[in-house]
């Protein structure tokens, strides 16, 4: 992958003023023109302002909100929390929110831009309903809404580790969780966890600085809360706490999958793996197993798709060993798993992200056959066929196939008797019908499903030379080379592989 070149706000400005003076351009033309030619160039242009203007900020409309907002800390601070002070700083940050939230989209990237330049990130860690709000859980949520919106860029990760953002979100954990639980900590909690995510991602330093402060077993230890019980946090000791609502539960495992994903480009190293053995190892296994199981065992049909995406997410970056894997299959989990998508099947995102764990999990060749045994392979049919317009389920079910029958005829008989040869060739055809438009959830997606298809059919018959007529009979030779020629950078080793395995002598063309 070759690293985009990158532009400062300097050099745009420079050229900007060089197309007004050079070229008599207005300022309108001269901004415009900049764009064309760094884009051109491979230049990548996010944090840059685009405007004549260009770094000088004082004036923009963000630039000031920011301003009203750190005078509005200031004065919440100094004032050691009085009513009216605090008051002001909410307010200041819903404006703040409300500017961020243009309905344009470069209008927004831009005031994103300027918010973080002007100091932004700094002072909403600073502000008092994020550094000592104890009481008031919706000027805390207010405060916390606005970091994720932020956290977008490297300048904005970057800012948010200097500022010891890490150490504010940990601390507003502690303030409403644990023995602090009641009722708002639930809204707090997801705000909490969704702004960590955000911090998290793509920034290798924030990820281990989270898990190096233990945020991660603070978010652990909430999530298990989940089910009514008693809280020290109210009037009395037998005051109900209130059950985690499931948008807090998901943005939580959105966190711990972030923790565990090598997702920064910069380092040459990842603590990926470490991190999800640490997160493993406090608990996270029992955390999304009991999950899963409420969500499984809930009279609604539907339940809560996106918190049950989520723990499949999160579960599949936690498990990153056989150790982990075994554990958490041991403990129910795969069960559970296998359980919540066939109640989720209707969804999406429920089936891409728990075929995507069943695939993980498929690591372990002992769990292999027990998804098997479990009627895996008619799951995989279910989910082809009740989702073969998405590519995401597809290519994760078809991965699946493709793990489950790797080295081991036994299984791929059974996959054969199962149906699962017409399975992948309808997920060809629905791949090749997408032509250059895509799948709707996906552009590219086509090429991913055409790569596992082609490794399902070649792991079908590489030790059943006996199966190769059953394949074959159904058309599977075409379809190999049309996904050869369709994708040759995904498909081309993979599709050649199958065709040699099928017995062809001319596999390479």
């Amino acid at each position: 992958m070759v690293a985009r070149k990158y532009v400062t706000q300097d050099s745009f400005d420079a050229a900007v003023q060089e197309n007004i003076n050079e070229f008599d351009m207005t300022p309108e033309e001269a901004v415009k023109s900049a764009v064309e030619e760094f884009e051109m160039q491979g230049a990548d242009l996010s944090g840059i302002i685009r405007s004549a203007a260009g770094g000088n900020i004082d004036s923009h409309p963000v630039a000031l909100a920011v301003q009203r907002l750190t005078a509005a800390v200031q004065g919440a601070a100094s004032a050691t929390g009085a009513a009216e002070e605090l008051e002001a700083e909410a307010e200041a940050c819903q404006e703040l929110l409300q500017v961020l939230r243009s309905a344009d989209k470069e209008a927004r990237a831009e005031a994103v831009t300027v918010a973080i330049k002007a100091g932004a990130v700094r002072e909403l860690l600073r502000s008092h309903a994020l550094s000592k709000e104890a009481e008031t859980a919706s000027r805390a949520c207010l405060v916390l809404s606005v970091l994720p919106i932020l956290l977008t860029t490297d300048d904005a990760r970057e800012e948010f580790s200097t500022a010891n953002g890490v150490d504010a979100l940990a601390d507003a954990l502690d303030r409403w969780t644990g023995q602090h639980l009641r009722p708002g900590s639930g809204d707090v909690i997801g705000a909490v966890a969704a702004a960590i995510e955000a911090a998290a991602a793509k920034h290798e330093g924030n990820k281990c600085a989270f898990v190096d402060a233990g945020v991660h077993a603070r978010l652990i230890a909430a999530a298990a809360t989940a089910a009514p019980g008693p809280t020290a946090g109210g009037s009395g000791a037998g005051d109900p706490c209130p059950p985690l609502p499931s948008p807090a539960l998901a943005a939580i495992c959105s966190a711990l999958r972030s923790f565990a994903t090598a997702d920064d480009l910069r380092p040459s190293t990842s603590r990926a793996f470490q991190n999800g053995r640490t997160i493993a190892n406090a608990g996270a296994l029992e955390a999304m197993f009991n999950i899963l199981q409420r969500e499984n065992s809930t009279a609604a049909t539907g339940g809560h798709p996106e918190l049950v995406a989520a723990v499949c997410g999160a579960m599949r970056r936690i498990a990153v060993n056989d150790e982990i894997c075994t554990e958490f299959a041991d403990l129910g989990g795969l069960a559970a798993t296998m359980q919540a998508v066939r109640k989720g099947m209707g969804s999406a995102a429920v089936s891409r992200t728990g075929f995507g764990l069943l695939r993980q999990l498929a690591n372990s060749d002992a769990i292999k056959n027990a998804i098997v045994d479990q009627d895996g392979l008619e799951l995989i049919n279910t989910a082809v066929t009740a989702h073969v317009g998405s590519s995401g389920p597809l290519e994760q079910a078809l991965g699946l196939l493709a793990s489950l029958m790797l080295r081991n005829p036994g299984v791929a008989e059974r996959a054969a008797a199962a149906g699962c040869i017409d399975t992948v060739l309808d997920a060809m055809r629905a791949a090749e019908a997408a032509g250059p438009r895509g799948f709707p959830d996906s552009a590219t997606g086509a090429q991913w499903v055409q790569r596992q298809a082609c490794m399902a059919l070649r792991n079908m018959v590489a030790r059943n030379p006996e199966l190769r007529p059953a394949v074959l009979e159904r058309g599977a030779e075409a379809f190999l080379r049309r996904a050869k020629v369709a994708h040759p950078a995904t498909s081309a080793d993979v599709g050649s592989a199958a065709l040699r395995d099928l017995g062809f002598d001319d596999y390479l063309t």
